[in-house]
């Protein structure tokens, strides 16, 4: 369970025009990546009439040079028009023997169905903008009455002395006094700079209409030439003229309805106008045509580098399955007919992996891949980290009522957010040492504590912490062993690691045991004489063994760091236990009331910073420590190719 699966290279054959339906079958297992190659031998000798047998230059490719200027012609048509297209309905079983072929065909009947519905697109749009002025228009008559002004001088248009603007501000949050400054009604300094002026022009009366939950209008009146010249300051602060109906009524409330008609009538022209084209995409079965297209897309996207002729097409590349006859038993279900072996890949390439783990693993997964992908000789620490992360982060967070927070808040976000699965270990463990510390809620006398209180007994609580780090290093030495085992380099770690091992074991039992010490000194003289043993010819047995040493006290030393560092631990858990007991006496001396409201603040603080610093050493520990020992990530993951998808404009 701790190694990674390596992922087998396969070949296989099938008719052409199944290729289609066989990958989205194959992307639908999530078994395969492809990497196309060159046939191998057998499978040539399976068409000697035609694929097999001929010169790669006689070959049929996927992709046809014609092929890139139909799919710039898909984009532009998608730009004009994606947005009127119905949902795209690819059929995994369709048979696309001529992807060139089918694009055309699908191309042209898009390009028929865009002929017919360019002309009620155009309508439609231009519709859906006079609907967005009316509602612009209704949204200003909306506003407080007491500043607007009558809605028929808002029409005082062009060709008079005296003409009337209106802009629409900007709706995106601006500096000071929340979105426009406080506007108010009437003109002054402080409008004109929320508009971008300094100061208003002497020939313009300018009216500032706020309106809740949107942005202000603007009212100018002044000569046509003075209120040009405000345009491009006015747009550079990105307000726009709201364009304004003539032949208004004078009252407010009847301007209101009479706008109200109007945005109602063109609201159902414009749901007329889109019927019409729903019914033209249904006659035209336009669904489909962009189903085909996505599926052309998708197959051109995954397959152009796959060796095909007229009838037959290899598949290759990377799967999970255990053999042949898993990798095409999903293709027999459907009726598809294929041939699959599995050989050896390609010179150089390097096979992908894949971590196997039972669910309650997996998301322990994001800490060895934070490294990389473990490669196949690497272990796969995810199983042993489901339970040595929420030690880690238990130990230091050791809480029983700040833990059930947690570990319901893991339960509730699951789902949201997949990470925050591990709160739940997390928190069960930070439960547990919370009925070892005997404290709930930061508070340490409502439970005995089944072990210390952290304050209490500082000194046990860092040698605990230690101790549980060695065990944890001891354990990263063991996968190393492991590790050298699968991929043939067990004389190395005899030779170099264990004597390692040995003095490591050693220094950790001489408190208990001072005859211990003696397994430091023997480590030493293994690794001179491993280092001599395994010297290359010709550099000299001397050397060896002093590069053999030498290897030995760096890595002693490091270990000894590295033994030490999980101190940290129960530094954190006695900060954890000050930072309680803090919140706890505040609390005590305020008393009353502020007492609850206190312990509950005080509460929700430990969880967020504590449970923020915390995870973060937790995964310190695990990277620089722990990973050290045996984890390089120098494997590649598993990519398997992706189900169909709606057509890319």
């Amino acid at each position: 369970m701790l190694r990674p699966q390596v992922c087998r290279w396969f070949e296989l054959v099938c008719a052409r025009e199944q290729l289609t339906p066989a990958l989205a079958t194959l992307a639908a297992a999530g078994s395969v990546e492809l990497q196309a190659h060159e046939p191998a031998a057998p499978f040539r000798a399976r068409d000697p009439q035609g694929v097999g047998g001929r010169p790669a230059a006689e070959r049929v490719p996927l992709v046809r040079p014609e092929v890139d200027a139909m799919l710039k012609r898909f984009r532009e048509l998608a730009r004009l028009s994606h947005g009127h297209w119905p949902a795209a309905s690819p059929a995994a079983d369709a048979r696309i023997g001529d992807p060139a072929a089918t694009l055309a065909a699908r191309l042209a009947e898009l390009e028929a169905w865009h002929a017919e519905a360019g002309p009620l697109i155009g309508a439609a749009e231009g519709l859906q903008s006079e609907v967005a002025t009316l509602d612009a228009q209704r949204r200003l008559l909306a506003c407080d009455p007491a500043l607007l002004p009558s809605p028929a001088l808002l029409g005082a248009g062009p060709g008079l002395r005296v003409e009337a603007r209106v802009y629409a501000g900007d709706a995106s949050p601006r500096a000071g006094g929340g979105a426009w400054g406080g506007a108010s009604g009437g003109s002054g300094p402080a409008d004109a700079r929320a508009w971008g002026l300094t100061a208003w022009p002497a020939a313009v009366l300018a009216l500032t209409i706020p309106c809740a939950d949107a942005a202000p209008f603007v009212v100018l009146l002044g000569a046509p030439a003075a209120l040009a010249a405000l345009e491009p300051a006015l747009a550079a602060r990105r307000a726009h003229r709201l364009p304004w109906p003539t032949g208004l009524p004078e009252d407010l409330a009847a301007a209101q309805a009479e706008l109200g008609r109007r945005h109602a009538a063109l609201a159902a022209r414009r749901d007329a106008l889109a019927r019409q084209l729903a019914a033209l995409a249904e006659r035209r079965a336009l669904a489909t045509v962009l189903g085909d297209i996505a599926l052309v897309q998708w197959l051109l996207g995954h397959g152009a580098g796959l060796a095909t002729t007229e009838r037959l097409v290899w598949v290759s590349g990377w799967t999970t399955a255990p053999d042949p006859d898993a990798l095409v038993a999903p293709l027999r279900q459907r009726g598809l007919h294929a041939v699959a072996q599995f050989g050896a890949p390609p010179a150089g390439a390097e096979p992908p992996s894949q971590l196997v783990n039972p669910p309650w693993a997996r998301p322990f997964e994001a800490f060895a891949r934070l490294l990389g992908q473990p490669g196949r000789d690497e272990a796969d620490p995810s199983p042993l980290l489901a339970l040595i992360a929420p030690l880690l982060f238990g130990f230091m967070f050791g809480d029983v009522g700040q833990g059930a927070v947690l570990l319901l808040a893991g339960l509730a976000l699951r789902r949201r957010w997949p990470a925050l699965v591990m709160l739940v270990p997390g928190g069960a463990m930070a439960m547990l040492f919370g009925l070892l510390f005997g404290s709930v809620f930061a508070r340490e006398d409502l439970i005995p504590a089944l072990w210390l209180h952290p304050l209490h007994a500082p000194v046990t609580l860092l040698a605990a912490a230690v101790a549980l780090g060695a065990a944890i290093l001891l354990g990263g030495l063991a996968l190393g062993a492991m590790q050298a085992v699968w991929r043939g380099a067990a004389r190395d770690w005899w030779a170099h690691d264990a004597p390692l091992l040995l003095a490591y074991s050693g220094g950790l039992a001489a408190p208990w045991w001072p005859a211990a010490l003696w397994a430091v000194g023997v480590g030493a003289a293994w690794a001179a004489l491993g280092g001599a043993w395994r010297a290359a010819p010709g550099s000299g047995q001397a050397a060896g063994a002093a590069r053999g040493l030498a290897r030995f006290v760096e890595q002693a030393l490091q270990l000894a760091v590295n033994t030490v560092s999980f101190a940290r631990v129960g530094a954190f858990a006695l900060a954890h236990a000050g930072l309680s007991a803090a919140v706890v006496g505040v609390a005590d001396a305020a008393g009353g009331l502020a007492y609850g409201v206190l312990l509950v603040l005080g509460n929700l603080l430990i969880l967020v910073l504590e449970g923020l610093v915390v995870g973060i050493q937790t995964t310190r520990l695990l990277l620089f420590e722990f990973f050290l020992r045996f984890l390089q990530g120098r494997g590649r993951p598993f990519r398997p190719l992706p189900p169909l998808a709606a057509p890319t404009a």
